[in-house]
């Protein structure tokens, strides 16, 4: 039987992080699967590419690894975001910008599918509400959907006729998905956005049907130190590393 599965989602460049989650999942996985967005915002996109490169992971494309190598325009982009692109663009060397401009936009691995956004809009498309939950889960052919780019842990299940159910998270409860198609997004490892700064990820073994989220502390002063002289805007470094 194959081993569970590391799932990560919207690293943003956050090496700190995404150490942090390595460390804390430790043992419990033999493969990664990264649900897009390695890029953006963050101060190390390079190191946390290469790292993943490293361990083999099985990736999607986000939108910000996209325009950080010129496929997307960032017209959709707010100040913030299109600053740290340009610093991205400068920091990512030739081979680390071919390499996420030939990433896939969706996936299926082990009766899994793998997006972004969502099936339907790999790049931009979000998954916020029981609605769009619904949308996916109607068409879905297998039987779990793993998304990110929301930066928010969420939990749906189909329920038929009345579209889909949202399932409350508790953290290092295994969850089993069987039954019915669920679709699942693990949060973001390196820019939370629910008040909560733990970088969140998931383990998953797709054979048993058992999904379980994860949280972990990181150290973010030198992530925020990083971004402060590397001239981001003060007030993404706020949001993206407030102080310890």
């Amino acid at each position: 039987m194959s081993l569970p599965v590391l799932v990560i989602a919207d690293i943003h460049g956050n090496f700190e992080a995404l150490k942090a989650v390595m460390k804390d999942a430790s043992g419990l996985f033999g493969e990664i699967w990264m649900l897009g967005d390695v890029a953006g915002y963050g101060p190390d996109p390079g190191p946390c590419l290469e790292l993943l490169r490293k361990r083999q992971a099985v990736m999607v494309a986000g939108n910000h690894d996209w325009a950080v190598c010129g496929k997307i325009d960032t017209d959709n982009f707010n100040e913030e975001a299109k600053a740290a692109v340009e610093l991205h663009k400068a920091y990512l060397s030739a081979s680390q910008k071919s390499y996420l401009e030939a990433l896939p936009e969706t996936l299926k691995r082990r009766s899994v599918t793998l997006a972004h956004g969502n099936p339907e809009s790999p790049i931009w498309g979000y998954v916020l509400n029981d609605g769009a939950a619904a949308r996916v889960l109607k068409g879905t052919v297998t039987s779990l959907t793993l998304v990110g780019h929301t930066h928010l842990p969420a939990l749906w299940a189909y329920d038929g006729r009345r579209g889909a159910r949202s399932i409350n998270i508790n953290y290092g409860i295994e969850v089993n998905y069987s039954g019915t198609p669920h679709l699942a997004n693990p949060g973001s490892v390196g820019q939370s956005r629910d008040g909560d700064l733990s970088a969140r990820y998931m383990i998953l073994n797709p054979e048993r049907k058992l999904m379980t989220f994860r949280r972990c502390s990181w150290k973010r002063n030198p992530t925020r130190r990083k971004m402060k002289s590397r001239g981001y805007p003060e007030s993404l470094t706020d949001r993206m590393a407030p102080k310890d």
